[in-house]
């Protein structure tokens, strides 16, 4: 059997260091500061997660009458596809049946939609056409007029009534 020394020499002495109870006291208090902590992030998480939710869905719902018109200018759309584009008279026709009934919340953007159509109709010849059919602000108000659509009518949901 090998014979280890002893280290004789004499501990050093550290001020910070807690003796061996204290220890155990200030480990278990981090320890539960750690989880309150963990379960505050996760708190705090859960709630910007339910905010954000309703005001995802607070959209009120859109006007029957209203559903219905933009409904009729998607179901033209569909059926006579790429057609669709050369009859802007029946398309102003379709669009002036949502302006007449859009909530106040787009309206503003039914009605820009409206008169670029018109604009449109009224164009000389194709390179005016052109120049108005790319504007950003034209596309912009077709954009939240059709997303109010979307969710003001539950176009989306399974048992939505159109």
């Amino acid at each position: 059997m090998a014979v280890v020394p002893r280290d004789r020499s004499r501990p050093v002495y550290d001020p910070a260091a807690l003796d061996p109870e204290a220890d155990l006291v200030s480990r278990r208090r981090a320890r539960i500061w750690l989880w309150v902590l963990i379960g505050l992030v996760f708190v705090g998480i859960g709630a910007v997660s339910v905010i954000g939710r309703q005001r995802e869905t607070s959209v009120e719902p859109a006007p029957k009458a209203f559903c219905k018109a933009a409904k009729a200018y998607e179901k033209d759309i569909d059926r006579q596809g790429a057609n669709y584009k050369e009859d802007v008279a029946r398309q102003i026709e379709r669009v002036e049946a949502i302006v007449e009934t859009a909530p106040d919340d787009v309206l503003a953007d039914a009605e820009r939609f409206l008169q670029a159509l018109r604009d449109y109709q009224a164009a000389p010849n194709a390179t005016a056409r052109e120049a108005l059919r790319d504007d950003p602000a034209v596309k912009e108000a077709i954009d939240n007029v059709n997303r109010r659509w979307n969710q003001g009518c539950d176009v989306f949901k399974r048992d939505s009534p159109l």
